[in-house]
């Protein structure tokens, strides 16, 4: 497990991250006042999710590599790290719709029936399972490509 260090770190700080930016998004309105705003305002938290992979390569090269680094090394551990921060992301969903902003969902189905979706539509998409189901794998499929991108800017030249 030890081999795995590095990795299980950045999870917890990948983890972090997502909680603290849901209660960045509630603090600024994106979960009631400017929930109109909410999908655009969301997706910006994937230029930290890229960071954190660059900055998470950089430790692995330096820290476990020895400061040389091939792509497949470091786009392997990515999709590691990708891996630990999935089996995290229902822990920090959980918090986050418990004790951040527990009203999330009944804010986003009122939103969307209001905007004309139908109820049964928002309450099945607004659903905890649903969203822990989308959020896992979106974790471990965006953790992929970024792996994959990172790896491309951190990797050893001419390895």
């Amino acid at each position: 497990m030890n081999k795995f260090k590095i990795e299980f770190k950045w999870a917890i700080y990948y983890t972090f991250l997502g909680i603290m930016w849901f209660q960045l998004e509630k603090y600024l309105g994106f979960h009631d006042t400017n929930i109109a705003n909410h999908p655009e305002f969301t997706n910006l938290v994937f230029i930290l999710i890229f960071g954190i992979y660059i900055l998470f390569l950089l430790d692995k090269k330096k820290n476990f590599f020895n400061g040389i680094m091939s792509w497949q090394q470091g786009f392997l551990s990515g999709v590691i790290l990708a891996i630990f921060a999935m089996i995290l992301t229902p822990f920090a969903l959980y918090f986050s719709l418990k004790y951040v902003n527990p009203d999330f969902f009944t804010n986003m189905i009122n939103y969307s029936v209001s905007k004309g979706m139908k109820l049964k539509n928002a309450q099945a998409m607004f659903d905890i399972t649903a969203y822990m189901i989308f959020a896992t794998f979106g974790t471990l499929s965006f953790g992929i490509i970024f792996a994959a991108l990172a790896a491309l800017l951190v990797k050893t030249k001419n390895k």
